[in-house]
């Protein structure tokens, strides 16, 4: 009995320790699985890793342009075109500089047959030939020079596309971020109506039960809490609505713990420059307008190059040669080996003469280009002189309701103020107090909205005129 509990003992042992080892060789697994493709992160995806670890945040207009620029795809993508541009000035640029190049050759010649006198060219032998050549261009018609400037026109010019769409982004993303203001804005007076109604509401049962007040007036504030509440939540999901817009735009996963910090006072009131000052800086400063002026010049080279086709190449050309030729035949090799090391140099001179006029049609297709971009910035500039009108008109209307809005937001207070004290004093009825607060609500609904038109109208007049984004 003894002996078989003695062998369980061992036996359970015997299992604990095999399972220890099992244990160790997974969890020793583990890290080759970290280093490879299955981790916690590609599991869950990355991001919904950001998501969860993402803490509380409190992001500025400015910090949410930070982000929306640094995560946009197609901007990333315009940065890599501009570097493959700025290679493309390397490539012409090497143009201007000389070719070196070195080639050999190795040759064994073995006679199956002969008959007659020998010749040494078909006798056994090994030939040897080593070339070292040197190649520089001296005139191309200025097809080089051309070709190098061209590069660098097109560089300015997808470094002006990628401004513009900066430019764009941040419009957009100032829209949205003052429309979420807005939207906050309009919460605020919600819940500051609801408050009122409900105090009214209390106030006005309060005097029914006294029978101080008629049942239907019960009912009217009833009435109107419950359309105060339900505005409220419509205007916190407007809220929601653009929380989620502003993250889609900055490429980011939705987060309940970001807040933003801000309000419909960014741009200050009020606006001080003129409408031909207004121009005058969009003239200047518009990337879309510079990216075209480039493109314009890219086409005077392109015209410039294909005219260039008509003008000669001249080259210069020296090489160092190491030849070797030895025969297996002694009585031959005596007389015609070989080893021969010289040098030489001359100019090469070709001219195309004729080509159909094909080179002709190329610098009329591009002079036919050229006119299709000047009528685009000839467009563009009168796009541009209308759209400011329009918004200096929009700004100085927006500018002028912020002024009215705002007194009459002060008025609405002070009126609910008083019939609410004259309710009271039981000399006003609850109509006239809710109509007090109907015509609080909107006096500051108008003001919020004149700010938010303001504010779209200045980043739109910003976007006009093409003011720098950082």
């Amino acid at each position: 009995m003894e002996i078989f509990k003695m062998k369980n003992i061992l036996k359970n042992k015997y299992c604990h320790t095999l399972l220890g080892g099992i244990l160790i060789v997974l969890f020793s697994g583990f890290p080759l699985m970290a280093d490879s493709d299955f981790s916690p992160a590609f599991a869950l995806g990355e991001d919904t890793k950001s998501t969860l670890e993402a803490g509380p945040r409190v992001l500025t207009i400015n910090e949410c342009l930070d982000i929306v620029l640094s995560n946009n795809p197609t901007l990333k993508a315009s940065q890599y075109s501009l570097e493959s541009a700025r290679q493309d000035i390397k490539v012409a640029r090497s143009d201007f500089l000389p070719t070196l190049s070195a080639s050999g050759n190795y040759t064994q010649l073995s006679s199956i047959d002969a008959s007659g006198s020998a010749d040494p060219d078909y006798v056994d032998q090994i030939k040897r030939d080593a070339v070292l050549s040197l190649s520089q261009t001296l005139y191309a018609g200025g097809r080089i020079e051309n070709t190098w400037r061209r590069a660098s026109d097109r560089s300015l010019a997808i470094a002006e596309d990628r401004n513009y769409m900066e430019a764009k982004l941040a419009y957009h993303l100032r829209v949205r971020f003052f429309e979420l203001m807005k939207a906050r804005e309009d919460v605020t007076v919600a819940v500051d109506t609801v408050k009122r109604l409900e105090a009214d509401a209390a106030t006005v049962e309060a005097f029914y039960e006294k029978e101080l007040a008629p049942y239907a007036q019960v009912l009217q504030a009833r009435v109107d809490l419950s359309d105060a509440r339900q505005n409220l939540s419509i205007a916190e999901n407007t809220v929601e609505r653009k929380r989620s817009d502003l993250f889609a735009l900055m490429d980011e996963p939705y987060n309940s713990k970001t807040t933003f910090a801000g309000g419909l006072h960014h741009y200050k009131i009020p606006f001080g420059m003129t409408e031909d000052t207004c121009i005058d800086a969009a003239f200047e400063n518009r990337s879309d307008l510079k990216s075209l002026v480039h493109q314009l010049e890219m086409l005077e080279k392109d015209a410039d190059i294909a005219l260039g086709k008509y003008h000669p190449i001249i080259k210069l050309n020296a090489g160092l040669y190491d030849q070797d030729k030895d025969y297996d035949d002694a009585s031959v090799a005596t007389n015609y080996d070989q080893h021969n090391t010289y040098w030489s140099a001359g100019v090469n001179f070709s001219w195309s003469l004729f080509d159909g006029g094909r080179a002709w049609q190329e610098k009329e297709k591009y002079g036919i280009e050229m006119k299709r971009v000047k009528e685009q910035i000839r467009e563009i500039r009168s796009n541009i002189g209308t759209g400011i009108r329009t918004a200096l008109f929009s700004l100085s209307e927006a500018q002028e309701r912020t002024k009215t809005a705002l007194e009459g937001m002060i008025a609405a207070d002070e009126y609910y103020e008083r019939e609410s004290r004259r309710f009271q004093a039981g000399i006003a009825t609850i109509a006239s107090v809710l109509d007090a607060q109907v015509r609080v609500t909107r006096a500051r609904g108008s003001h919020a909205q004149a700010l938010l038109d303001y504010q779209l109208a200045r980043a739109e007049l910003d976007f006009l005129m093409g003011t720098p984004v950082k």
